[in-house]
């Protein structure tokens, strides 16, 4: 009997020095944690936008930039130092070895948490930016459109008008090729086969109606001048159906990183966490 009691002392004094070594190489661990979860809770996530909509606005584009700082430049950074933290800690106590890969499956969530809503955000931002290139670039070319229809309308002369007749010719033909070409894009075609459409077509198109304007020879100002304006247009067709491939892009991520997908994976670790933490302090509170 004494022999039982002896043996029960000597188990019970040693996963005691297993549970202090163990907290004691945690320690530094832990204090990360509860500076995570400090940082995580000033974080005002809960009403993200999910629906993209450039127009509306409700969207604070200086506080999603302000989030997607924080979260990648303070946020991510203590995540990775605990990853790196704990994976030279090693515990040989198998009850508390268990209780620890439930902290790893945490740790591993926090990890994965923060990067998709970070991805998620950025993602986000860029998109509702690039829209907002595109109805600029659109205003833009209204705009010299506009110039260059006043310039044509102004005409006084028999040379200005042939100059400016051949142009108009040039300008037709090249906006007859442009627009069947761009009907593509309106079709049921894939992202993918858009964006390869844009990139071996389009472009290319646009440069060919670049160069055939430029290879026009023109003596009179307002010839040059209706020219100018329609390059600066065909510039700004490049600028735009740049854009429209990131737009295309992002939307393709944006499906991808569903916010309601991401949401729940706090709500997972912390819940993991609080196990964690009740059965440290469980254990801690049958040893004192």
């Amino acid at each position: 009997m004494v022999l039982g009691i002896l043996l029960l002392a000597g188990c019970t004094s040693s996963f005691q020095a297993d549970v202090e070594s163990y907290m004691a190489s945690m320690d530094d661990v832990h204090a990360l944690d509860s500076e995570y979860d400090e940082k995580m809770s000033q974080l005002e996530i809960d009403d993200l936008p999910e629906t993209l909509s450039p127009r509306n606005e409700e969207i604070d584009m200086e506080r999603l930039a302000s989030l997607i700082e924080t979260l990648d430049e303070e946020i991510m950074p203590i995540v990775t130092q605990m990853e790196e933290a704990v994976a030279g800690i090693e515990v040989s106590n198998e009850e508390l070895a268990e209780i620890h890969e439930s902290y790893l499956e945490s740790l591993e969530l926090k990890g994965t948490f923060v990067q998709q809503l970070s991805d998620y955000t950025e993602t986000y931002y860029m998109s509702v930016r690039s829209n907002e290139s595109l109805i600029q670039l659109s205003q833009t070319f209204m705009e010299n459109q506009e110039e260059r229809d006043a310039v044509i309308d102004s005409i006084s002369d028999e040379a200005e008008t042939e100059e400016v007749d051949a142009i108009v010719t040039q300008i037709n033909e090249n906006s007859t090729a442009l627009e069947e070409e761009a009907e593509m894009l309106q079709q049921d075609k894939s992202r993918a086969e858009k964006m390869e459409h844009i990139d071996e077509v389009m472009l290319p198109l646009i440069n060919e109606h670049i160069q055939s304007l430029n290879e026009m020879n023109l003596e009179t100002d307002k010839g040059v001048r209706v020219r100018s304006l329609t390059l600066e247009m065909y510039y700004g067709f490049e600028k735009y159906y740049e854009e429209r491939k990131n737009t295309m892009q992002y939307n393709e991520q944006l499906q991808e990183l569903q916010l309601q997908n991401i949401l729940p994976l706090r709500e997972t670790y912390q819940q993991l966490d609080q196990e964690y933490y009740d059965q440290l302090n469980e254990i801690e509170s049958e040893l004192s």
